[in-house]
């Protein structure tokens, strides 16, 4: 799914979850074990420019910032105006 970025960003699922991509869709893959350095490299300068960058999205019951009544918050704030998390691509929603 990745055809550009070669999976070397946070929009991969795999590279976001700091994982190599195995049995994924991902063409011209560049996270992979072979290509450790580069992948390594890379994920240094995404963590000086955001260090929380790697870390859940959504922050669970326990958490500091959890406060939602579900017990569940979205780490950088909801984008979801006009469906009001009532769709089964929010995030929110995803995790209940």
């Amino acid at each position: 799914n990745c055809r550009k970025s070669k999976c070397l960003k946070l929009y991969c699922e795999c590279f976001a979850a700091g994982r190599f991509c195995k049995d994924c869709l991902c063409q011209n893959c560049g996270n992979q074990e072979w290509n450790k350095k580069q992948v390594e490299e890379t994920r240094k300068q995404i963590m000086q420019r955001d260090p929380l960058a790697f870390q859940p999205k959504i922050l669970k019951f326990g958490d500091k910032m959890a406060t939602d009544a579900n017990g569940v918050r979205h780490k950088k704030g909801c984008h979801c105006k006009r469906s009001h998390c009532l769709k089964k691509y929010c995030e929110c929603f995803q995790a209940g």
